[in-house]
Order: structure tokens, then C-alpha cells, then sequence
């Protein structure tokens, strides 16, 4: 058991350091667009002053105020009022008051904007990388496996192997439940609705 939580606290720290930001250096500091494009992946269609982008200001009950940006390139996961299905997109374009996905329409055979407007929208699925938290959300259900494995394939008091005790799928069970919670955490999703708001934004 010591042995099984000092090895997921090394490789909790080793992913830690893995992550860490460079050393802050006040001469170098990057504009706000800057950071935007240096913190995504080269896809995003930002090429002038006056591009749209979409904003997602979420105001959680527990923790603080969070703002997610999403441009042209992203991929959004959301759903809409009144339809259940769950949307992983990657966003065509921006306007004023809504944006723009596109479907292949295989009956015509060609690529169909389908256009969606922000008061439709009513969760959207966020990512937020937490230190130690969001590698917790996978490495701590790996080692409640892992935990009640070793006590089912290894001989326990009674010399017997292919059995577990109560013990074991306890400490094993709240490994996996503590390492969904720090997904929940990771990976909220947020309704929006009151103080949770979607809007647009441009660049300047």
C-alpha cells in the first residue's frame, strides 16, 4: 500500500514538472492575442485585427471566474436546447450572434454550413488544466485498478489467491471516485444561464 502511493506521487510530480510554465520574464511578456495563439494549436484562422471569436464566461459556484475563448479552428463541445445529442465541433466562422460548423451532406455529396445561435446553446464542455488535479483524473482510477488487482491476483491472509476483501475495494473505490471528481473539475461542463454567459468578441 506505502509502495503503491509513494509510486503514484512520483509519477503525479514527474507529470507536474513535465507541464510547468517557463520562468516568468517581464521583458518578454506576450501581448493577450499573442498568448491566445501561442496556447492553441496552429489551426486558428486569426489573420487580422477584427477577427470574431467566441467567449464563454463561466462563473462556477465553487472556484473562480473562468474565461474560455474559442476561434475559428477550434474544436467546441456543446449541446442545444431541445435536442439531446452532444456536438464535438470544429468552429468555420463567427458572427455577430452565432457560428458556423460544417456537414457533409452525403446525399449531395459536398461540405454544408450548419449555423448555430448562441441563445440555442445550452451547455458547453470545457477544458481547464488543474496541476495534479487533471493528472489525477486519470492516473488515481488507474491505481484503484491497479490496487484491487494486486489484492485479487495476489495470496491475501488465507493463502489464497483470486479473492479481494472489503478493505481493498474500499481504498480502491475511493481512488476511482477521487479521480473522477478531479475530472468533473478538469472538464466541467457548463450551463449557460445566469452569471454562465456565451458572447462574441473580436480582435484588435
Amino acid at each position: 500500500m506505502k509502495a503503491l502511493i509513494v509510486l503514484l506521487v512520483f509519477i503525479l510530480a514527474f507529470q507536474s514538472r513535465a507541464f510547468a510554465q517557463d520562468h516568468y520574464d517581464p521583458s518578454k511578456a506576450l501581448t493577450s492575442e499573442e498568448l491566445f495563439l501561442k496556447k492553441n494549436d496552429s489551426r486558428r484562422a486569426i489573420t487580422k485585427a477584427g477577427q470574431r471569436y467566441l467567449v464563454l464566461d463561466a462563473s462556477p459556484m465553487i472556484g473562480s471566474f473562468h474565461r474560455y475563448r474559442y476561434f475559428p479552428g477550434d474544436r467546441i463541445r456543446f449541446r442545444i436546447k431541445g435536442d439531446p445529442n452532444r456536438f464535438n465541433e470544429e468552429i468555420y466562422s463567427v458572427s455577430d450572434s452565432s457560428f458556423t460548423f460544417l456537414l457533409v451532406n452525403e446525399a449531395a455529396r459536398r461540405m454544408e454550413g450548419h449555423e448555430i445561435k448562441l441563445q440555442e446553446i445550452k451547455r458547453i464542455k470545457t477544458y481547464r488544466r488543474i496541476p495534479w488535479v487533471t493528472e489525477g483524473s486519470v492516473l488515481l482510477p488507474i491505481a484503484g485498478l491497479v490496487f484491487v488487482g494486486a489484492d485479487f491476483f495476489n495470496k491475501g491472509l488465507d493463502g489464497k489467491r483470486f479473492t479481494t476483501d472489503t478493505q481493498a475495494l474500499v481504498v480502491g473505490g475511493a481512488l476511482a471516485v477521487t479521480g473522477f471528481l478531479c475530472y468533473k473539475l478538469s472538464f466541467p461542463s457548463v450551463k449557460i444561464k445566469g452569471r454562465n454567459r456565451v458572447k462574441v468578441l473580436q480582435t484588435y
